[in-house]
């Protein structure tokens, strides 16, 4: 993964990207500055010992990130870096630990929050489930990560922020007829607008009957972009829309569910048949199994989905289904309450690594 960095907000800085090896003199210097900002107790001897080490390693391989402010000479006058290490931080392995420095010569004018936000969006799009960092209690410090939406965890030297995933485009699976219920298709449509009116791109199976035909149509129409994914064989038979912004065709299903799940960020399940249930089965294994995937939602018109749930707690009731897992997936019966749940979902992190962040901040 590459960390592409953006133009600082303070004119006549540099960003550039963190070295491994050329930047480590300057996360020592940085690293220093931080442990000693309220009570000078650390010196260089304490870098190498097994408590400070791990923040002077820096490996992009492992999905570490970081990023240099320099002035028009050249010269350092901040960094941040987000390392998967188990230091004072540490919350979960799939939690990175954020350092930042700022020149006290150049505080407050915005570029921690800055740097910060960077971060942020770099975690978002590649899933990572949220940023910690090791900060003292008497540190002025937790005021710049509290109005980043850093929370104080019960290790009172430690905060979190959760992420939520930046999502750009969302999977829409649903019945290629429309259902006994009128309900169903005011439903697909009312998703297809506020799809559009949120910028979100719609990725379906690019039919133009049934919820389907009606969910792309009404995206269409509010000024919405929507791709749609279909296998060739079934081109004639589901009816291609002919009007959608992209239609990729496909060698078969498989290939179809693959290439939607590529292009999503999240993904909506409408009222559906089998071909719906096993588009959304698919997802909710990722989420647990991997590769990553955003969040899952069951829009549950007319409680469409409430069997379905129920058969999923009685899944975690006879210890087949983790409970971090129900919880993950967003539940709603209107669109205004299936983007806050998207907003504010958690990635439960995959089944056989320890724990996951759900389970991390309760504890």
């Amino acid at each position: 993964m590459t960390f592409d960095v953006a133009h600082p907000p303070v004119e006549g800085l540099i960003a550039r990207a963190m070295g491994t090896d050329s930047d480590r003199c300057l996360r020592a210097t940085a690293l220093l500055t931080k442990l000693n900002r309220v009570t000078e107790r650390y010196t260089e001897d304490d870098l190498s010992t097994d408590e400070l080490s791990p923040y002077l390693s820096f490996d992009p391989t492992r999905g570490d990130i970081g990023m240099v402010l320099e002035d028009h000479n050249g010269t350092a006058i901040g960094c941040m870096w987000v390392t998967f290490i188990k230091a004072q931080g540490f919350i979960d392995e799939q939690v990175p630990e954020m350092v930042i420095n700022v020149d006290p010569a150049w505080q407050g004018k915005g570029l921690g929050g800055w740097l910060i936000k960077e971060a942020v969006s770099y975690g978002r799009t590649h899933g990572w489930q949220g940023i910690s960092v090791s900060v003292d209690p008497e540190s002025p410090a937790r005021r710049l990560y509290a109005r980043n939406e850093f929370v104080a965890q019960s290790k009172v030297d430690i905060m979190l922020r959760t992420l939520s995933p930046l999502i750009k485009a969302v999977a829409v699976y649903c019945g290629s007829v429309p259902g006994a219920r009128v309900e169903y298709a005011e439903a697909a449509r009312d998703l297809g607008r506020s799809l559009a009116e949120r910028g979100i791109t719609m990725v379906y199976g690019g039919a133009s009957v049934g919820l389907m035909g009606e969910c792309a149509n009404a995206c269409l129409e509010a000024g919405g972009e929507v791709i749609g994914v279909m296998p060739k064989g079934l081109v004639d038979l589901e009816l291609a829309h002919p009007g959608i912004s992209r239609l990729e065709i496909t060698e078969d299903l498989m290939a179809r569910k693959v290439r939607m799940e590529e292009i999503a960020d999240a993904f909506v399940a409408l009222p559906g048949g089998m071909g719906t249930l096993e588009e959304l089965s698919e997802v909710l294994v990722r989420q647990q199994l991997g590769p990553y995937t955003g969040p899952v939602a069951l829009f549950n018109v007319e409680e469409y989905w409430n069997p379905l749930l129920d058969a999923f707690r009685m899944m975690g009731e006879e210890g087949f289904l983790w409970s971090r897992y129900l919880d993950a997936i967003v539940v709603a019966d209107t669109t205004d309450g299936l983007f806050e749940g998207f907003n504010h979902w958690a990635n439960p992190g995959l089944k056989w690594q320890k724990g996951g962040l759900r389970e991390s901040v309760q504890h």
